[in-house]
Order: structure tokens, then sequence, then C-alpha cells
């Protein structure tokens, strides 16, 4: 009885391991564990007449990439390292703070940064020097 149990079991065994689970896309795109209550994003500067003159300002992933910070120190410092390598040309770029959470508005790449990964309304700018 118990070499019959033996048997179906490994026999079993092959069949188990042909059995595929379906791959979890979400924990790829998960944003940071670590608190983020603000969205931060770089952007051009002109942006801040819109915003003071009450204008909706919103961000389209689809015509430009916007990478998003929990962060204005992170955002300024990330302008700074790109101008400083030629990614992106010198010019008034400035902080915004955008409507919405990290949850709802960042898209995960491979290399660990943060997008935006659907239209966002810019809501405020940062005005201090961080």
């Amino acid at each position: 009885m118990q070499i019959r149990l033996l048997l179906v079991a490994l026999l079993a065994l092959p069949l188990l391991a042909c059995v595929k689970t379906a791959p979890v896309a979400e924990a790829d795109q998960a944003p940071p564990a670590e608190p983020c209550p603000y969205v931060y994003v770089f952007a051009p500067g002109n942006y801040i007449v819109d915003i003071a003159s009450g204008s909706e300002v919103v961000l389209d992933p689809a015509a430009q990439e916007f990478e998003l910070f929990c962060s204005p120190g992170a955002a300024r410092a990330a302008v700074g390292y790109a101008v400083a390598r030629g990614s992106l040309p010198e010019g008034d770029w400035r902080i915004y703070r955008l409507d919405g959470s990290l949850d709802d508005l960042a898209l995960k790449s491979p290399q660990q940064r943060y997008t935006l990964k659907r239209m966002a309304e810019v809501v405020d700018w940062v005005t201090e020097d961080i």
C-alpha cells in the first residue's frame, strides 16, 4: 500500500512541474514601500505662468516621458545630473507637484526609475531652493 502511494506521488511530480503559474506583472510596477505623500516632476519653467493664471496644466506621458520623484530635492538633483551629463539641455527647469499619489501615477522601469503612466495635472510648483 505504501509503495503504491509512493509511486502515485512520484508520477504526480512531473505533472505538477508542468503547471505554469501566471507571472505577477504588478510586482514589477509597484511603487516603493517608503511613504510618498506627494509626487514631484521636473518640467520647463514656463508652466508656472499657466498655473499662476489658473489654467489647467496636464502632463501627458504619450507626448514625453516624465520621471517622478518623492521629494523636490530628488527631482532637483536629477535635473542637475541630467544637465551635467548632457541628456537634458540647460534651461529654466522647475520642480512641480502633481495631483495624485505615486501608487496611482507611477510606472516602475527596469532601471528602478518611476515614470508617469497616465495623464496628470500639475497642481503647484516648488518655490523653495532645495
